[in-house]
């Protein structure tokens, strides 16, 4: 594990390590072994897992306040900072206060394993782009201008689309007025209820889920109103 640096710290459910990575770092690589689970303070990490064919797939992005790597034995996927990052680092341990903070840790990587499910559930390009797009201005809590920091290659792995793909699908939506890029990691969103319409119904029930599901505030409400 290569952190910047590290500070360990009270935290309410007993000792917290505080750990910040750069750009690109490793967190922690497939087959580790498992002793915590992480949480995002700031910035923005991606699970990947390695096939043995060396295929990559991208199992989740996860922003502030998200929790990732909470499965028990050996990690199923390797961890990396898309951008730099501060993470809180949990140890498992037993006990009353422990178990309660690590269920509502397991609660939140539910969630977001629930979101990856939902974004490939979508039948075509356009309806998973859209969502990726309405779910990141919720997490980010941006919905006046979304920073894409991940490579359009990020994002198609993700979505189980291809570069050439997402590519054409994103200058689709600048051409219908749905959106607008400021360069190549900057969007903002023009026509929120138009680009919901895209991203199907189903959409408005999977940002209510995120009400509820973590700790950030309402960046896109579900009706289309910007908060």
């Amino acid at each position: 594990m290569q952190e910047l640096r590290a500070g360990l710290r009270p935290g309410a459910h007993g000792q917290e390590i505080e750990l910040r990575f750069r750009k690109g770092e490793i967190i922690f690589f497939q087959g580790d072994r498992s002793d915590g689970w992480f949480e995002v303070v700031s910035g923005i990490v991606r699970t990947c897992r390695f096939h043995i064919d060396g295929h990559r797939q991208l199992t989740g992005f996860y922003y502030k306040g998200d929790a990732f790597g909470v499965e028990c034995g050996r990690r199923e996927a390797a961890a990396e900072a898309v951008t730099n990052a501060i993470l809180s680092r949990h140890f498992a341990a037993a006990g009353e206060l422990e178990s309660s903070s690590q269920n509502h840790a397991l609660e939140r990587a539910l969630e977001s394993a629930n979101q990856c499910i939902f974004l490939l559930g979508r039948r075509n390009a356009n309806e998973r782009v859209a969502a990726f797009l309405l779910i990141a201005a919720e997490r980010l809590e941006s919905p006046e201008s979304i920073p894409l920091p991940m490579p359009r290659s990020d994002i198609a792995d993700h979505l189980g689309l291809t570069i050439h793909t997402v590519s054409r699908t994103i200058s689709g939506f600048v051409r219908r007025g749905l959106i607008e890029l400021d360069g190549p990691q900057m969007c903002r969103i023009i026509d929120v209820e138009g680009l919901m319409a895209v991203a199907g119904e189903e959409v408005e029930a999977a940002i209510e889920r995120l009400h509820t599901a973590g700790p950030s505030s309402v960046a896109v409400h579900p009706r289309g109103e910007r908060l």
